[in-house]
């Protein structure tokens, strides 16, 4: 059954976007429809068609948001540990995790195949923005002495995959559910930790 909200003139693809990261949050990306937003925001089927040809291109815009969130998110964890590169790339790793646990819909749809296929100039600029956060700080990580040795194409890839895989298990396992927000960030900093040093102190 749709659950209609009323959404203010003028701004139905924001109410659309907004609308879309509940229903995945709640229910899954399989449950998302053009259609059924339209329903739960007591507009005609063809409103949604103004803003997005379809669910691919809804998906592709709740990403780019995704990205663009996630990205701010990363420098604002970075900032709050000081200056020192490597504790600052295990943040952005922690923040990963924390962040796809608070913002499941978003960073679904940053994943989603029907995404990964999208081409769009605002998506890429916002994933290629991400990209050059996370580039940039394992940099200045392995400058300060993080595996200096290393391809820094390896430890990019590596270290992404530990906090995203990480990431996808937890929401998987609805760990949001049944772990408080300190227990949560105590896990996130325990599997960040086994790849990249909480800071330069530890290396």
């Amino acid at each position: 059954m749709g659950v209609h909200v009323t959404y203010h003139h003028g701004n139905l693809r924001k109410e659309l976007l907004d609308r879309a990261a509940i229903v995945i949050a709640d229910q899954g990306i399989d449950a998302l429809s053009l259609r059924a937003l339209a329903r739960d925001l007591g507009v005609s089927h063809a409103a949604p068609s103004r803003h997005f040809k379809d669910r691919a291109t809804l998906l592709a815009a709740l990403a780019t948001e995704g990205h663009q969130r996630l990205t701010d998110a990363l420098n604002t964890a970075a900032d709050a540990v000081g200056d020192d590169p490597v504790a600052r790339y295990n943040a952005l790793g922690c923040e990963v995790i924390r962040f796809a646990l608070r913002n499941p819909a978003y960073f679904s749809a940053i994943h989603h195949p029907e995404v990964q296929r999208h081409s769009a100039r605002a998506l890429e600029e916002a994933r290629v923005a991400y990209g050059e956060t996370v580039r940039a700080a394992a940099a200045a990580a392995q400058a300060a002495g993080w595996h200096p040795d290393e391809d820094l194409e390896t430890l990019v890839i590596f270290s992404s995959a530990t906090a995203l895989g990480a990431a996808n298990m937890l929401i998987d396992d609805h760990a949001d559910a049944h772990l408080t927000e300190a227990e949560l960030n105590d896990l996130a900093a325990k599997i960040i930790r086994r790849v990249i040093p909480a800071s330069t102190k530890e290396l």
